[in-house]
């Protein structure tokens, strides 16, 4: 396969899904803002989608806007340790995937332009260049900043804008979530499915996980065999 370009997905990819310790999060963020902790968690979640697409652009805003909900005034300082424990459990999310550093470093050797795309809330951008990625992927692309999330077509076109290459010179690594795969072959790019053993894939948001038919790895270094380079330099 040739391509100049390699766009990988965030969670569930690079790092590992960040559902396991929303629980624990949002009972402690409870805690801190002294909020009964079933409507809080229900109405986080209800916000996902508007945390996703960028509807609040600091922690702060999004936190505020669930507790006037509520109908819950929050002082300065249950603020602030609302943000910080936000930050520290997204923080400990981005640790990279085994391999995952390895692997970027190798295609970025090897002349690979690298691309990120995810869907995610404005603490990922935030805290971005204090990760190991930030150095080695040229341009991450975050629904939260652009406005825009997969599977829409538009945050492909401009992941390969920012990239400076064509979709078709693209390969797009990502586990399947909303049917962000499909949206990627759609725009021309060449989707393959990263298929772990740790990942649930019940449910309608990994629904094309579980019927996806096109290329597949189970682990990151082997995309680099899929494109033909070795994992370690000879």
């Amino acid at each position: 396969m040739k391509f100049n370009a390699v766009i990988f997905d965030l969670f569930g990819t690079l790092v590992d899904d960040f559902v396991s310790s929303v629980g624990q999060m949002n009972a402690e963020l409870a805690a801190a803002l002294a909020v009964p902790i079933e409507p809080f968690m229900q109405l986080w979640r209800q916000t996902s989608d508007m945390r996703t697409i960028g509807a609040f652009q600091t922690v702060e805003e999004s936190i505020e806007y669930v507790c006037g909900v509520m109908g819950v005034q929050v002082t300065a300082d249950q603020m602030t340790k609302a943000v910080e424990i936000r930050l520290r459990h997204t923080r400990r999310a981005l640790e990279p995937r085994p391999n995952a550093v390895a692997t970027l470093a190798r295609l970025k050797s090897q002349g690979y332009k690298l691309g990120l795309l995810s869907n995610c809330s404005i603490e990922i951008p935030i805290l971005w260049e204090e990760t190991v990625f930030a150095n080695l992927i040229d341009h991450p692309i975050f629904s939260s900043r652009e406005r825009v999330k997969k599977p829409d077509p538009g945050i492909y076109h401009l992941a390969c804008e920012r990239l400076g290459v064509e979709p078709g010179d693209c390969l797009y690594v990502a586990d399947g979530e909303n049917h962000e795969l499909k949206a990627a072959a759609e725009v021309g790019m060449h989707p393959v499915l990263i298929r772990t053993s740790s990942r649930e894939t019940g449910g309608e948001v990994l629904r094309e996980a579980r019927e996806w038919q096109g290329d597949t790895v189970s682990s990151l270094p082997e995309v680099l065999r899929l494109i033909g380079i070795a994992s370690n330099p000879s």
